[in-house]
């Protein structure tokens, strides 16, 4: 007698997401996630910085999107300050612009140095069965 499919699969053909062993890679990122995140929020200001940290759900991304907004706010600063298009902006006030000079230099090595942080954590959690470790950003 020839055995019939009765139409359903059975349970084994079947794997769930967190049996997979990139699972941590999902939450982590890599490299490409960071770059990507950077250069867009660094493009596109503070307009790229938003949309690559709320799409992005893993930390390479929202890093990459700190670290590019600290570049960028750089940039910025540094083009409003020598410009000639904007005489007297910071007259008077040279502090200002060296506070925010400093603060996009901060935003940029927090994002750059926690994504260095997150990735050698990831690799010595590797070898430890079944590690969840929560990224408070």
């Amino acid at each position: 007698m020839a055995e019939q499919n009765s139409g359903y699969q059975q349970e084994d053909d079947f794997v769930a997401r967190e049996d997979f062993d990139d699972a941590d890679q999902l939450r982590i990122g890599n490299d490409g996630i960071f770059m990507l995140t950077f250069f867009m929020a660094f493009l596109f200001n503070w307009i790229g910085f938003f949309l690559s940290f709320c799409l992005t759900t893993s930390a390479a991304g929202r890093y990459g999107a700190i670290s590019g907004f600290g570049l960028s706010l750089i940039k910025w600063i540094l083009i409003v300050r020598f410009s000639t298009y904007f005489p007297g902006y910071f007259d008077g006030q040279y502090w200002l612009w060296w506070v925010f000079l400093v603060l996009g230099f901060l935003l940029f090595l927090r994002g750059f140095i926690n994504y260095a942080k997150v990735r050698k954590m990831s690799d010595s959690f590797s070898t430890l069965p079944r590690t969840r470790v929560l990224f408070i950003y």
